[in-house]
């Protein structure tokens, strides 16, 4: 068992405010703040303002993940993550079928098969389309939400996604699986999403 105390930045701007936040291993809000310092944070008039924020000269670096000794009792580090995630995602971008994929709402699949007559997303030439994904019955809300969302994930997608986690895991693997900006943060959320076992949030 562990105890952690999360530093919260206070900036608020309009109607938005900072998401950054810094897990530290301190034991008392005082004990956390003295770690929030040390990494650019400032506490001012009883708020925490991160180091972007505070405009603070000290780059902050946030150790998401260690190596132990116990493979069980630790995360892989985060460039490892990054770096299976896009392997993983590759290949299922490689083994999809090409081309842009597409739905329309108002058509539904009118070729024989065991999608007749279900909202489809389909690819290839409009006049010889090919079924990628038929979603559910013809007019139901579900059924062509699934069939847009999927539409939008073609692999032309996935390739772009497969160079942002690759231009992540060369930014964090300099780092020796540190990750040090919101934006490697957001890529390495977006490798754990796809490596996560699926049927487990």
């Amino acid at each position: 068992m562990s105890t952690s105390v999360t530093l919260h930045c206070n900036t608020t701007r309009g109607f938005s405010a900072c998401a950054a936040s810094l897990i530290t291993d301190g034991l008392t809000v005082e004990e956390a703040r003295r770690i929030g310092a040390a990494h650019g944070w400032r506490h001012v008039n009883g708020r925490d303002y991160c180091a972007a924020c505070s405009g603070s000269s000290i780059k902050p670096r946030v150790i998401v993940a260690v190596n132990g000794v116990d493979a069980g009792a630790a995360r892989v580090r985060a460039d490892l993550r990054l770096q299976t995630a896009r392997g993983v995602l590759l290949s299922h971008v490689n083994a999809a079928t090409q081309g842009d994929w597409r739905y329309d709402p108002d058509k539904t699949w009118n070729l024989p098969g065991p999608h007749f007559g279900e909202e489809f997303v389909a690819a290839g030439p409009a006049d010889r389309p090919v079924c990628v994904a038929g979603t559910g019955p013809a007019d139901d809300p579900q059924s062509m939400s699934d069939a847009a969302y999927i539409a939008c994930l073609d692999p032309e997608v996935g390739r772009a996604v497969t160079g942002v986690l690759g231009e992540a895991f060369d930014a964090v693997h300099q780092e020796h699986g540190l990750v040090d900006s919101s934006l490697a943060q957001a890529a390495v959320d977006l490798a754990d999403a796809i490596l996560r076992p699926k049927g487990q949030r």
